[in-house]
């Protein structure tokens, strides 16, 4: 695993939640919980994951979105999906 890779992925992924939640990007740390510590809620969830999918070009099923809880969460998913590299830019 690339960590220089996966930080890339970590930071396009605190933006997208970020921008989400319409919270600064420094109050998602990598580990913080959506639910519990970021206080989304359900459709918030669903607006993070198609956005993920369109940042990375991913698809992402109902069992995966589930598997979404954090920031970490979403870069092992989009690791084990072949995401190897830094996502491209747009799809905030």
């Amino acid at each position: 695993m690339s960590t220089v890779h996966d930080q890339a992925i970590s930071e396009r992924l605190r933006g997208i939640v970020a921008s989400v939640l319409e919270i600064d990007e420094d109050a998602v740390p990598p580990a913080a919980l959506f639910y519990e510590d970021l206080a989304a809620d359900s459709l918030e969830k669903v607006e993070i994951a198609a956005r993920v999918e369109r940042a990375f070009g991913v698809r992402l099923s109902a069992g995966d979105a589930v598997q979404l809880r954090s920031v970490n969460d979403a870069v092992a998913l989009l690791r084990r999906k072949g995401v190897a590299t830094g996502p491209a830019e747009g799809g905030r």
